[in-house]
């Protein structure tokens, strides 16, 4: 009697499992295989130049709380704006490594000439002059939220009217 009531559990446990848990488990699988990821930008049919020195390759890129969560063929993504980029190039920004900046930053913060270019860093102070002060130009160019980075060589004719006070 025990043998057969436990047989009886054991048969409904497994009519039970086939019936409900199984397709259950089966449902979880496909909508798992099918789930699209989401992102808040989408590029899609780049030709991608993704800065490592490796050769382009035609693909997406999706960009999630301002920042790149993946690269490659990204058809299972969603996002709230799509840009088609038309095998254009996609290639992160470039640096402006002889920019003359010191006076226009402060006048253009949005360095719009330059970031329509894709330029995204300027080194500047390669003429051989720069700020006298260069924690207070970056105090400065910090201040007035700048759309580049800057960075800055220290000036030698700078340096030379510094050490003869000039």
């Amino acid at each position: 009697m025990v043998w057969q009531a436990q047989s009886r559990q054991q048969k409904s446990f497994i009519e039970l499992y086939m019936k409900i848990i199984l397709p259950f488990i089966c449902l979880l699988v496909v909508v798992a295989a099918n789930a699209q990821m989401s992102c808040d930008l989408l590029i899609i049919n780049g030709k991608i130049i993704d800065g490592t020195g490796n050769s382009w390759f035609y693909g997406d890129i999706a960009v999630k709380d301002g920042k790149i969560m993946a690269v490659g063929k990204l058809s299972g993504y969603t996002a709230t704006t799509i840009i088609d980029a038309k095998q254009q190039v996609v290639a992160p920004g470039f640096i402006d490594v002889h920019g003359h900046i010191e006076g226009g930053i402060k006048e253009t913060p949005t360095a719009d000439n330059y970031i329509f270019d894709g330029v995204t860093t300027v080194i500047t102070g390669n003429w051989g002059g720069s700020a006298a002060s260069l924690g207070k130009f970056f105090a400065q160019v910090d201040s007035i939220h700048s759309s580049i980075n800057v960075a800055s060589l220290v000036g030698h004719n700078t340096v030379r009217e510094q050490v003869m006070k000039r």
